[in-house]
């Protein structure tokens, strides 16, 4: 290991955890991938995982038509488990 990475494991702030919601956004005949809130613009991610639900819910249902397959994923991106079952398809 290089010092500097030995300096940033001691010394760098801990990764902020919580969720975000992830969807995909309906842009002519693709979809395009997006999130929010947004962690890599610094926005402060949502802090429970049921929050995160609750927002996906109400996002979805006032985006019916334009964004699709609403989930909840972790501070790392990867889906929470049980994504599957509870993912908002949102088609119309």
């Amino acid at each position: 290991m290089l010092m500097h990475e030995a300096m940033s494991v001691i010394f760098d702030k801990p990764k902020p955890m919580g969720y975000m919601v992830s969807f995909e956004r309906k842009e002519g005949s693709i979809l395009a991938s997006d999130h929010f809130p947004d962690k890599h613009r610094g926005e402060p991610l949502i802090p429970t995982e049921e929050e995160a639900w609750a927002l996906a819910q109400k996002f979805a249902a006032r985006t019916v038509g334009r964004c699709v397959n609403v989930y909840v994923v972790a501070h790392d991106f990867v889906p929470v488990p049980g994504y599957k079952a509870r993912m908002i398809e949102n088609r119309t």
